[in-house]
């Protein structure tokens, strides 16, 4: 098993494998990016699922009898659609398909139309730049970065590849899904 090193959860100098990521303890919660662990502990605060829980629920609600699907961590995400050659798994905190030929018993395998990370202490290094990277990279259409204390929401949507600039939302706008055009969302 990896061990860490203090909050950052990295691994000094250290490549793994899915193949090896799917060895280690269930009873931790790892993410691998590029073939680098990071370590999902300690669990999120309480204003930080009270805002994931909010989108997913009202996200369900209008997905209800279309063809989408929405999910919460903990899932596995294998943005690679062939996991036996890659080395990135992760764990958004909502995440919505509407490709269901993406979504096995195991996790979700090849980018999700639509991705919300709720930024924590831990985390917002990680969310704000590699993971934004990587699900840019990946094909994710719709990415939002939600503050947990603030209420502001940053939302990257996918345009020839590349995710436009960042549109940012202040606490009580509503933000207007560009992937899926008639939900929109207000922070609590």
């Amino acid at each position: 098993m990896p061990q860490t090193q203090g909050t950052s959860a990295l691994k000094p100098g250290g490549r793994f494998t899915l193949a090896e990521w799917r060895s280690w303890s269930e009873e931790e919660r790892w993410e691998l990016i590029h073939g680098i662990a990071y370590n999902m502990s300690p669990a999120p605060r309480v204003s930080h699922q009270e805002k994931a829980f909010h989108l997913a629920r009202k996200l369900g609600n209008y997905f209800e009898g279309k063809p989408c699907k929405v999910y919460m961590a903990p899932l596995d995400v294998f943005l690679a659609e062939d996991t036996d050659k890659g080395d990135t798994v992760v764990q958004p905190d909502v995440v919505a398909v509407c490709d269901l030929s993406r979504i096995q018993e195991d996790g979700i395998h090849g980018a999700p139309d639509f991705i919300a990370e709720v930024l924590s202490e831990h985390t917002a290094h990680k969310d704000l730049g590699i993971k934004r990277e990587l699900y840019e990279g990946s094909g994710v259409r719709e990415y939002w970065i939600i503050h947990p204390d603030t209420g502001f929401v940053y939302q990257y949507v996918l345009e020839d590849g590349r995710f436009g600039p960042v549109r940012e939302y202040r606490p009580g706008e509503a933000v207007q899904s560009v992937v899926f055009p008639e939900f929109s969302w207000t922070c609590p």
